[in-house]
């Protein structure tokens, strides 16, 4: 049984473009990978090798020291340098530069694959930390640490491909095509982590990927595992709305997934831990959708982690006409790219080109008409509206009693909102206000 959660919007899915498009390989590899050492939320990891040093696929660049996740080449060749290079998530980042020899030679010093009968927790989390896998949702913290907070708290686990964002397909398309890898990685989990079921959650459209996994469901004859295709609503993907979707809970103010008894991943991420488990390989290459009204040739491909974004759209035909607004991510909650000489993330699920007939038009004025759309739509059951009058009057006692920390800039306030006012702007400057203590410098 589904449940439903509160507000949400529906925007225009756009999905057509490329969901009847199979995950590629490069027909040509980048002559240069950009590998940022800061690949994850948690902060920056530290080089293990220097410029002149020949690398392998696979083989280790960067461990985690105190902070950050470890990094692995993604092509065979030799390091160049290692110097701050453009970041998709905004400004610049030190990365290690890989010039590509086009060889594709493996390192052979990999880990053993593991039993999944004879799976502990401890080898779980050791392998999955030592393989650099971070929340490829778009989360990018740790997955480790989730893994060891979460053990022997939680009794389902949900492994989510409810792909809500406009025009993205590659977890869509990963789970048609890997659903044996998906499900052998999500029972090895629950099975660490002591889950009484588990549950895939997809967008109830997907019925041939449904299909796919309940064949292989029946196949096996496991009953503790089950897919929900659920009615498409955005922002039904983030953690709290999945959970209150799969089993009926509800996340507390300020608490997180475990809390709810809930362990989420994304798909990305469950066939990132079942491919360092069984097959002793490391976190090097991701399934990324390019897309948009802009792109020629729309697809979803295979690609290297630290591939410049700039080489996809290439691989792609380039641009058919000019685009207004190319993002890594979704529309929704998508960053706007500075450079397109950015890298491949381990969290970069797609590559959008939006044309100008995509966007919304500006809107004169902007005035708030106090339609109350924005209360309705917003999941976390906030007041948009009313921590924007609150703003404007500088009343930082007001705005702690808004719940801000609770606001998952999923954008639903700002899509749903007649006079296009930047609402979820507004509420991120409200919480750094607070944040400031009140002051407005």
């Amino acid at each position: 049984m589904t449940h439903s959660f509160f507000g949400g919007v529906y925007p225009a899915t756009r999905k057509e473009m490329t969901r009847r498009k199979p995950l590629a390989r490069l027909s040509v590899t980048p002559q240069e990978i950009v590998i940022p050492l800061v690949m994850c939320a948690d902060g920056l990891a530290t080089p293990m090798v220097r410029p002149g040093d020949p690398v392998l696929v696979g083989q280790p660049i960067a461990r985690r020291g105190q902070t950050g996740a470890a990094a692995f080449a993604s092509v065979s060749g030799r390091v160049s340098a290692i110097e701050d290079r453009p970041h998709p998530w905004g400004g610049y980042s030190p990365a290690i530069v890989i010039q590509n020899d086009d060889r594709s030679e493996h390192y052979d010093a990999r880990p053993a694959p593991l039993d999944p009968r004879q799976l502990t927790l401890e080898q779980l989390v050791e392998r999955v930390e030592w393989a650099g896998i971070v929340g490829m949702g778009g989360g990018c913290f740790p997955t480790w640490e989730k893994i060891a907070r979460s053990a022997g708290k939680v009794d389902t686990l949900i492994v989510n491909v409810a792909e809500c964002e406009p025009y993205v397909t590659a977890d869509y398309r990963l789970l048609l095509e890997r659903s044996e890898h998906i499900l052998r990685g999500g029972q090895a989990i629950a099975r660490c982590l002591r889950c009484e079921r588990v549950v895939v959650v997809t967008e109830g459209d997907k019925l041939n990927a449904v299909e796919a996994v309940e064949r292989r469901l029946r196949r096996s004859g496991n009953g503790r595992v089950q897919i929900i295709p659920v009615r498409t609503c955005y922002p039904l993907g983030a953690e709290k709305q999945i959970i209150q979707t799969v089993t009926g809970r509800e996340v507390p103010p300020g608490g997180n997934a475990i809390d709810s008894g809930c362990a989420v991943f994304n798909v990305a991420t469950v066939f990132a831990i079942q491919d360092a488990l069984f097959q002793g390989r490391p976190l090097t290459h991701r399934a990324v959708t390019i897309t948009g009204g802009a792109v020629t040739r729309p697809r979803n491909l295979w690609v290297p982690i630290g591939t410049p974004l700039r080489h996809l759209l290439e691989t792609c035909g380039g641009l058919k006409e000019e685009a207004a607004l190319t993002l890594t991510g979704g529309p929704m909650m998508g960053v706007a790219l500075q450079s397109l000489e950015a890298p491949v993330m381990k969290d970069t699920n797609s590559l959008v080109s939006l044309t100008r007939w995509e966007l919304k038009p500006d809107a004169p004025g902007g005035v708030c008409i106090r339609c109350g759309k924005c209360v309705g739509a917003c999941p976390m059951h906030l007041a948009p509206t009313i921590i924007r009058r609150a703003l404007e009057d500088h009343d930082p006692e007001k705005l702690s009693r808004y719940h801000l920390e609770d606001c998952n800039a999923c954008g639903c306030c700002s899509f749903i909102c007649p006079a296009q006012i930047p609402l979820v702007e507004t509420v991120a400057q409200a919480a750094n206000l607070l944040k400031r203590g009140g002051s407005a410098r």
